[in-house]
């Protein structure tokens, strides 16, 4: 019961808790970067934090599937917690941007998540 409780304490291995001074910094960070995108005519856009296992596996993507944190919906289709923006953003502008005049210029802020040994001692989560 005690080592449960203490599992219950920490979080898993690759992540962390970002609290107090260090949160405060990071997200005073992200707003300054925020309104310099918006000063150079940027659009948020917010994409889901995981998406169907295909949109991943896709020639020239930069994370091995088995690098990939994956699980399942209700219906049995795998799904992928992120490990990458790009492929998000370019379906989303497959889909919405269609009749938009290129380049655009898109802004967006999340987490990737990648599950690898490769980058030990290196966060499985980023911002």
């Amino acid at each position: 019961m005690i080592q449960m409780e203490q599992e219950l304490l920490h979080s898993p291995d690759g992540v962390s808790d970002v609290y107090g001074r260090a949160c405060a910094i990071k997200r005073a960070v992200e707003h300054r970067m925020h309104k310099v995108m918006e000063l150079y005519g940027f659009e948020d856009i917010e994409t889901p934090s995981f998406e169907y296992l295909n949109l991943f596996l896709q020639e020239g993507t930069i994370v091995s599937s088995r690098e990939l944190v994956k699980f399942f919906d209700r219906d049995g289709n795998t799904l992928v917690l992120r490990p990458d923006f790009t492929p998000s953003i370019a379906r989303c502008v497959a889909k919405y941007y269609t009749d938009e005049v290129f380049p655009l210029r898109l802004c967006y802020q999340g987490h990737t998540f990648v599950n690898t040994e490769r980058y030990q001692g290196r966060s499985k989560e980023i911002t």
